[in-house]
């Protein structure tokens, strides 16, 4: 990052935001100024961040309108590192009840997630808001979490790739274990593998698939009841999730 530009300025008057933002610079370790965003901004200024609403007062080259406190921070240092505005990313995901979710943007690794699959999309319409073009690429392995997630962004209109994500798993060495670590690491890896351009897809549970849901809502009730079939199914094609499902079947055998 050579020359005077080294520093962020956080120009804003919300206070959350404010807090916000600084704790996320302070963790990173980055240098920074906090100013009004009427203030002069000085030489040593490389990148601006601002609210959506106080963004139209600032002149300044780069200008960062904070979203996500972590994409927003990354997104700043990327500025300062390429002096260019943000290009296209490609979202690797690692798919299942708590998909792992990776950015990859110009070959290096800017984000990671874990998140529980109801707050996937969220996830994932947060960072397209960062970029200006998006890839996202879903690992085949958990077939229906990942044909209902890439459902949902191809009706977004958001380009969708499926990929075999054979040998995306890592070996976890002594002291590394977790799902949480390796679903991560395999988001990375899918994200990083090019797969095939999938429409919308049209869903069809198999009696397996079906059968493991039911198994899953009696674990997820402690043994108390298992859903039927009919909601099993709901639940496969994305109509309802699993707890939804619970809550329904409880509903119907109490009344």
């Amino acid at each position: 990052m050579g020359g005077a530009r080294i520093h962020i300025a956080l120009a804003t008057t919300n206070f959350v935001l404010f807090q916000d933002i600084t704790k996320t610079l302070r963790e990173k370790g980055l240098k920074f100024v906090t100013i009004a965003p009427s203030d002069a901004i000085g030489s040593e200024i490389g990148v601006v961040i601002t609210s959506k609403e106080e963004a139209s007062t600032i002149t300044f080259p780069n200008v960062v309108v904070a979203s996500d406190p972590e994409m927003t921070v990354n997104e700043a240092i990327r500025l300062l590192r390429n002096g260019a505005v943000l290009g296209c990313a490609v979202i690797g995901i690692d798919p299942g009840e708590e998909p792992g979710i990776a950015v990859v943007s110009n070959g290096i690794v800017e984000a990671v997630y874990r998140v529980p699959l109801g707050q996937a999309f969220g996830v994932i319409e947060r960072i397209k808001q960062t970029y200006s073009d998006v890839l996202v690429r879903i690992g085949h392995g958990a077939r229906l979490a990942s044909m209902r997630l890439a459902n949902s962004l191809v009706t977004q209109g958001i380009p969708v790739e499926l990929v075999d994500e054979s040998g995306t798993s890592p070996y976890l060495g002594k002291g590394m274990g977790g799902a949480a670590i390796s679903d991560i690491v395999a988001a990375i890896n899918i994200a990083y593998t090019q797969g095939v351009r999938v429409g919308h897809q049209e869903i069809t549970p198999t009696k397996g698939e079906i059968r493991w849901i039911q198994e899953r809502s009696r674990e997820l009730s402690g043994g108390l009841t298992t859903i039927p079939r009919q909601l099993a199914k709901k639940v496969a094609i994305g109509e309802i999730t699993i707890r939804e499902a619970l809550s329904e079947h409880k509903r119907t055998t109490q009344s």
